[in-house]
Order: C-alpha cells, then structure tokens, then sequence
C-alpha cells in the first residue's frame, strides 16, 4: 500500500518528495468512450517520472556497497534521467557525470549544469544514444573504480522502483478499475514495472507501449530520427520485458507535439513532447479495445524543457551521423516470438 499520509509530514530531503503524483481525468483531449486518465509525472522534484527510478536505484546501489562516498555517479541520458541523476547527486554529495546526444533540448543541458552535473556529449540526436555508451565504457576503463553507472536501460532496480510506487499509485487511485495502461518507451522500466504490476491485479489489463512512428523498432520497420525527446532511443534496451506487452501504438513526432499543445491549451497540463506521444497513443488506442472503461498513461515531464525544440517551433540543426542501425539477432527472434498487436 502506497502512504499516502506521508504527504502530510516534513520530508527529509527532496527526494523523499518523489512519487505519490496526481492523477487526472482528461476531459477534452480523449476521444473515446473510455475514461482517459494522465499521471502528472511533471510534479515530481526534477519534474519527470526519473526520479522515481534514480531515488530508488541509488539507494540500493548504496545498500549493496557498488556506490560509496567519494564516486562519482556516471549514465547516459537524453535528458530527463540524467537530471534525476543530477539531482539526486546534488542531495547526497556525489559529483554526476552526464553523456548525452549533443542534439538534446538546450534547456535539458542547462539544467544539468544547473544541478552541478558534467555535461559530456555525443554525435546525433535521440536515436543515437547508443553512441554514449561508447563514450560511457570509455570514461570507465580511462578511470577504474571512480565511477557508479546507473545504467537505466538494464538495471533491474529501474523496474523495481515501478513496480513498487508507480504501479500500485495507479490501482490505488483507481480503485482497480484500470484495464489499460499505455506508455512510450525509453528506458522500458516504466511499461515493464507498471505493467507487471497490473497484470499481477488483473490478468486482464491490457498493456501497450508506444514507440516513435519514424523509429518504429518493435512493430516491425527500422531506424529512423525523431523529435520525440526521451523514447524511441534506437535500440531495444534490456528493461524492457515483453512478456508483459500486449501490443505498440505508433505515433509520430508530428502527432505528439500537436498533442503536448492541446494539453497545454485545452487541459491546462503544460507538458512535454513525449506525453503528448502517450495522449495521442491512447486515442488511436481506445477504438481498438471496446469494452474497456478506465485508460491511464504517463505525462512524462514539464514543457519547460522544450522552448528550443519544434515544441515551440524551433527546428533542430544537429547533424545525424550516417551509419548503419543493424537490429541484433537475438532481438529479432524475441521479436519474432511475439504476437503483439500493432496500432498505427
């Protein structure tokens, strides 16, 4: 059981502030017959669902012995996991080393440097992340035992930090009448994590996750540059557990700015480009399921941190580096194994 009553005490610190986010009926924006519902994930300190997972995975990071007094905290990060990161260094006293694609959001880079955090960036855009991990493995060989690497995209203490404060807020706040959550896809510790959770409610709730529609990896195409900020990294990262996927809703970078827009406009909900993703996801969604009732999906992050991005009509000028995406074969057979159902 989340507690609830916590919120009427004096928290510690400000990670103690994380979680226990509203939910919120989305009454002009939805456009089908089910009750359409958003989690303000904007209203957690750093203002996005990150730091749901870095509070968590640094403190049993701390518990195990692997993060100790004097490291330095290192990740790869297109923005909002590495703010969390930051963050959460500046409260405990760890210097933070962010790498990240240089074609990231202006505000994303300032407000790591706010937090104290090293900035260290990588060729191309939001699909290119697999580029920091290169540069991520060659910091830790050039400095042996210095640094901690949170590692989002495979630390199983990312899904962990869902399972146990994001999946149980959501059936609380519902009263367990959620049947579908859908949710785009970064790290996957947030559809793995909730997604587990409903589904060990209610086998019946149905769990789709969202993917970018020029980078649409898991319904079948290839790789491709976006201008959805956080998802569709380019790769399929080991937190993300299919077995608790039903299907994946593609949505373009188009669509999802549109969206973020009305939000702000219509639903006073003044967010990011990713959530408007997720909104739009779930309208193409709701016909496709009839006898679902109660739909709930994730607002990721503050619009704040896209006043230089096509959010707000700026283009973006990074150059994409000219390679090769090559799917690996083991994700093709996994892949290839499901039957997800895909909605375009």
């Amino acid at each position: 059981m989340t507690d609830w009553d916590s919120r009427r005490r004096i928290a510690e610190d400000i990670t103690e502030a994380a979680g226990m986010t509203p939910l919120v009926r989305l009454r002009r924006v939805a456009t089908g017959p089910q009750a359409l519902c958003g989690k303000l994930e904007f209203m957690n300190p750093s203002s996005s669902l990150k730091d749901r997972i870095l509070r968590h995975m640094v403190s049993k990071a701390e518990d195990r012995g692997e993060l100790r007094p004097g490291m330095t905290i290192l990740e790869a990060s297109t923005g909002s996991t590495g703010i969390a990161t930051a963050m959460i260094g500046a409260v405990k006293g760890y210097p933070v080393v962010i790498v990240m694609p240089e074609g990231m959001s202006v505000e994303r880079k300032d407000s790591l440097r706010a937090y104290g955090a090293e900035l260290v960036l990588t060729p191309g855009g939001e699909s290119d992340v697999d580029l920091c991990f290169g540069k991520v493995a060659e910091l830790k060989r050039e400095s042996p035992g210095k640094f901690w690497e949170a590692a989002q995209f495979s630390n199983k203490d990312n899904i962990e930090a869902h399972y146990l404060t994001t999946g149980p807020e959501i059936w609380e706040q519902t009263g367990g009448a959620v049947d579908v959550f859908v949710a785009s896809q970064g790290s996957g510790g947030t559809i793995s994590g909730v997604g587990k959770y409903l589904k060990e409610r209610n086998p019946q709730v149905k769990v789709y996750t969202v993917e970018p529609a020029e980078c649409p990896i898991l319904s079948g195409g290839g790789w491709g540059p976006h201008q959805i900020e956080g998802i569709g990294d380019g790769f399929i990262p080991d937190n993300l557990d299919l077995d608790y996927v039903d299907g994946v809703v593609t949505v373009s970078s188009q669509e999802s700015i549109d969206m973020a827009r009305r939000l702000t406009l219509e639903e006073g909900i003044f967010c990011g480009i990713s959530s408007g993703c997720n909104v739009m996801a779930a309208n193409k969604l709701a016909s496709e399921l009839p006898g679902t009732s109660l739909m709930v999906t994730m607002i990721n992050d503050t619009g704040m941190r896209y006043f230089s991005t096509p959010l707000f009509g700026r283009e973006p000028t990074t150059e994409i580096p000219d390679r090769d995406h090559p799917l690996s074969e083991a994700d093709r057979r996994n892949l290839a194994s499901r039957h997800l159902h895909i909605v375009r």
